[in-house]
């Protein structure tokens, strides 16, 4: 836990507010076409989403839990509303908006509740594959929807498998001027993070989408027109592919109709929209903590209350539900926010966006808003989301597909429950008990808090530690102390899941300052995967191979004499101090290689896996880092590929004045050496070469770049932080 955490209140107001307000000017401009876009692809009107995100910012922030998190409408809620307009309209389609607000507000007095009663953990209770099964359904919604509105066609019903099985025919008859539109703006979303000039990439992709678009369509426009065409269709946008908004923005207020409060759909619509903002809010709350650099945790409970609070609000002025959103959260953070009042001037800012700048408004295409949404669909169900989960065993991949197809063939609420036991049955087969037994020990699960002398607590669990044990969990773990030696036993667990070991793996963060946490007995389990979340079960082990690269590694260890160790490890509180790794999403490292230069240079070579994104978008990365432990200080330093650049230039000048020897020969030792990222802090130093995995040929050349380094460094002085001083 950083010690300097940021005040709150009025005193942060005072203190923060220009960080806060240079924070929220960067996310009111994602947040503008972002809230445009989803408004439109749920089947509302345009403000609707804007009205949402300015609730969020000038309501929630004085009732929610949460520090640094901006709330406003998320790609979840597209699904929910969209599917509960079909639902809910009358015989000839009309009046479905006005019951679905109508079933907002009723959602939003449910979050209430939940969060008064303290049952904002309920949402632990659903399986972590099924969860991601959901969140893969709503990006193969979104995606198949918003692929047609990018191409400037429709589909025939609002089915969505309906929508994935018509994408052919969007394409044999796309609008040119419209798709154009929407490949330049899928491009500007793909190449963003790509960029290197550093001008550009601080702008939001979202806005540059906007920018350019607008530009595109008065380009098109000028070199089409109504009577040029091309593949047979006019070269041109009009009006009707352009956002409509009132000129007045009190014009465009609609409110709730419960007309039907008393039918069975109506209550499944709330149920739907209560189930997907409540699970997706938690979850993106959960992740914004993590990157939260001040380690703050939010208070679930009275996240809960506030977003349902301000739901009930925004459904009563024809808004969307208000959940906690991470891309403009993680945008929030990103730009050095400090406290809750980043998230008012954000509502604010779009409010004064919506109010003076309508008629740049009404001229945003709407292919641009829909590509938007079309890469984010693919981002939630893409190829790697399903390779995560083949990752962390066959169940997980086979939990999450039965949910994601239960999902699109019936509903979400459906898929969950579908999903839910698909889980249980995947779990009873891999336990090989009898069905009676296993649910015997289901129910019969015994968890046990000792503390003993010496400053320790053992948690021991027997039985079958699943997702259903997980509320008994989180109350066993209350109120103790993370100044303590916390030891959690599993050698007595018939079956560990993925969603307890993720709820484990949270609850062991908060010991890495403090105490010391330790897991005893998951080496007698086995798995399907390596992946440390991986289903454990109570068998009889299997020899483990090593792969060709593992074999290589295990050799050159034994020839040097060195530690090689293939398991995954999970502790890795000491790469996080690094400010590389500052805003990602680290889980663990593996191919652990260790030794030492001499009695004061200890090094070690792993494979690292981390998150590099956020909640809605994450890729799991793995790179290969050193990290040498010294029994000395350096000064704070990082030495990036650019710095390399200017060191050979610094080296090709003989004539320096005043440079020191050890410095120079430092500087010619880079110079003529590969590039390397390198970043000292207090007694760590850490080094990588790329952004992925070294091949073992290239771990040993990593390993003998940085021992002749250590051998011209002397151990008096920070050497290698001086030598940016001079370039």
């Amino acid at each position: 836990m950083r010690e300097d955490i940021p005040f709150t209140g009025l005193k942060a107001l005072r203190l923060y507010w220009k960080d806060d307000l240079g924070a929220a000017f960067s996310v009111a401009l994602v947040a503008l076409p972002l809230a445009l876009g989803i408004s439109l692809a749920s089947g509302a009107p345009p403000m609707s989403g804007v009205m949402t995100a300015v609730i969020g910012g000038l309501l929630t922030t004085f009732i929610r839990g949460s520090y640094v998190g901006i709330n406003g409408p998320a790609n979840g809620v597209i699904v929910v509303v969209l599917g509960g307009i079909a639902l809910l309209s009358d015989a000839n389609g009309a009046g479905g908006f006005k019951y679905v607000l109508a079933a907002i507000v009723v959602s939003g007095c449910i979050q209430m509740i939940l969060g008064a009663f303290r049952l904002g953990k309920l949402g632990d209770l659903i399986p972590s594959s099924v969860i991601n099964g959901m969140l893969a359904t709503i990006g193969v919604i979104i995606f198949a929807k918003q692929y047609h509105v990018s191409l400037g066609t429709s589909y025939g019903t609002g089915s969505a498998l309906n929508a994935v099985l018509e994408i052919p025919e969007s394409l044999l008859h796309l609008n040119p001027a419209i798709t154009l539109i929407s490949i330049i703006s899928l491009l500007i979303m793909i190449l963003h993070s790509k960029i290197k000039l550093k001008f550009l990439y601080s702008i939001p992709a979202p806005l540059q989408v906007m920018v350019v678009s607008i530009i595109a369509v008065y380009v098109i426009n000028f070199l089409g027109g109504p009577d040029k065409q091309i593949m047979g269709q006019p070269f041109y946008v009009d009006q009707s592919s352009l956002i409509h908004i009132p000129d007045n923005i009190l014009d465009n207020i609609i409110y709730p109709d419960f007309g039907k409060i008393d039918q069975l759909e109506f209550w499944t619509v709330v149920l739907l929209i209560t189930l997907v903002t409540t699970i997706e809010s938690l979850i993106s709350t959960k992740a914004v903590d993590k990157l939260d650099p001040y380690k703050r945790r939010t208070n679930l409970n009275k996240d809960l209350f506030g977003m349902g609070a301000s739901t009930v609000v925004s459904g009563f002025l024809g808004g969307l539900p208000i959940i906690t959103v991470i891309v403009r959260s993680s945008v929030n953070i990103q730009h050095n926010a400090k406290s809750k009042w980043s998230n008012f001037y954000h509502g604010l800012i779009l409010l004064i966006l919506v109010l003076l700048l309508p008629n740049i408004i009404k001229t945003i295409p709407l292919a641009a808003l829909a590509t938007i949404l079309v890469f984010t669909g693919y981002k939630l169900a893409s190829p790697r989301v399903f390779k995560n989960a083949l990752m962390k065993g066959w169940e997980q991949l086979a939990i999450l597909s039965v949910t994601l197809v239960a999902s699109l063939s019936l509903n979400i609420l459906w898929g969950i429950l579908i999903g839910i036991s698909a889980t249980l049955i995947i779990q009873w087969i891999r336990s090989d008990l009898t069905f009676g037994t296993f649910w015997k020990h289901m129910r019969g699960t015994e968890i046990n808090v000792t503390e003993e002398s010496g400053n320790t607590v053992h948690l021991d669990i027997k039985g079958i530690a699943n997702f259903a044990i997980l509320l008994r969990l989180i109350n066993s773990l209350q109120g103790l102390s993370a100044d303590k030696n916390f030891i959690v036993n599993f050698s007595h667990t018939k079956l560990v899941d993925s969603t307890v070991l993720e709820f484990i793996d949270e609850h062991r963060e908060k010991y890495f300052t403090k105490g010391h946490f330790e897991y005893v007995g998951l080496d007698v389990h086995q798995t399907s995967s390596p992946h440390p979340l991986a289903l454990h079960v109570l068998e009889k082990p299997m020899q483990k191979r090593l792969t060709g690269r593992q074999n290589e590694l295990f050799h050159y260890a034994i020839a040097n004499q060195y530690e090689y160790k293939a398991e995954l490890d999970w502790n890795i509180k000491y790469f996080e101090s690094f400010n590389f790794f500052e805003f990602h999403l680290l889980e663990y490292h593996r191919n652990r290689l260790r030794g030492q230069f001499n009695e004061n240079i200890k090094w070690q070579i792993s494979d690292l896996t981390y998150n590099d994104g956020v909640f809605l978008a994450q890729e799991e990365s793995h790179i290969t880092v050193m990290i040498i432990f010294l029994k000395f200080n350096v000064s704070a330093f990082d030495i990036s590929k650019e710095d390399i650049r200017k060191i050979k230039t610094f080296v090709r000048d003989p004539n320096k004045p005043g440079i020191p020897s050890g410095i120079r020969q430092l500087a010619e030792f880079f110079s003529n050496n590969p590039s390397y990222y390198i970043e000292g802090l207090e007694n760590k130093i850490l080094i990588f070469r790329k952004q992925r995995l070294l091949s073992s040929k290239e771990i040993i050349e990593l390993h003998n770049f940085v021992e002749q380094c250590c051998e011209i460094i002397p151990e008096s002085t920070s050497t290698i932080s001086q030598l940016k001083s001079y370039i």
